[in-house]
């Protein structure tokens, strides 16, 4: 197994875990401005450039950690989850900034330094 999906795990994990912390929303997409799509951008970016040749297993892992993180809450209190398959679904659309991110740092790694990682 490539580093490149449990780095993203963390990563999406991280996003989720900090968004009460840094925002004041459980959920990261309540939050208001810009602090999900940039933090799954930054994510993605930050895991293409540690293991270039493995970012779509960084966008991959940033989805399943957010995943991961959402689910354990919908298990801890499922009142509050009546809509979980809904968020899933709308997790998967906006990991896509994650892939977005994630090739942006691949790219950005390999023209710094062509050696693959």
């Amino acid at each position: 197994m490539s580093s490149g999906l449990p780095i993203g795990v963390a990563l999406g994990a991280a996003i989720w875990l900090l968004s009460v912390s840094v925002t004041g929303q459980a959920e990261p997409w309540d939050a208001r401005g810009t602090y999900y799509p940039a933090a799954l951008l930054a994510a993605g970016l930050i895991g293409g450039l540690l293991v270039a040749g493995h970012w779509l297993e960084v966008a991959v892992g940033i989805f399943t950690g957010q995943a991961v993180v959402l689910l354990a809450r919908v298990l801890a209190d499922p009142a509050t989850g009546d809509p979980w398959p809904l968020g899933i679904a709308l997790l998967g659309l906006y990991s896509l900034l994650g892939l977005a991110g994630a090739a942006a740092g691949s790219r950005l790694r390999r023209k710094l330094d062509p050696k693959p990682r």
